[in-house]
């Protein structure tokens, strides 16, 4: 899907992959995609010098027992790096993401695109 690069867009992904996904996997493995997902989303409309007109990118499914979860960005601001978690807060996103992932990436053509794949099991 595309959105519009605004605060709410993380809510409209995670509204949409619940709709697609909350019967193919677990919960406890959807809410882990979801919470990716708004991370994913608030680090590209914090860092990825996006405008109003710019749109997100994302993607999510399920494919031979793995979930994958991408999130596209103009990335005009450079490329995606993990920084330190700081005492003031910050620094924790793709903490997460490494965190909560079996593996996860960059890609930089035309912008930046952060991929993130998970495990999933059988659906409760």
């Amino acid at each position: 899907m595309t959105l519009p690069a605004v605060p709410s867009a993380a809510t409209t992904a995670r509204l949409e992959v619940t709709r697609k996904l909350s019967q193919r996997i677990a919960g406890g493995l959807l809410e882990d995609v979801r919470l990716l997902l708004t991370e994913l989303i608030t680090n590209a409309l914090r860092h990825a010098g996006m405008t109003a007109d710019d749109e997100i990118g994302v993607k999510a499914e399920l494919s031979e027992g793995t979930v994958r979860i991408e999130v596209r960005d103009p990335g005009r601001d450079g490329p995606v790096k993990r920084r330190e978690p700081g005492p003031r807060g910050g620094g924790y996103g793709l903490l997460l993401v490494e965190r909560l992932t079996d593996q996860w990436g960059v890609e930089r053509r035309d912008g930046n695109m952060v991929w993130a794949e998970l495990s999933a099991g059988p659906a409760r």
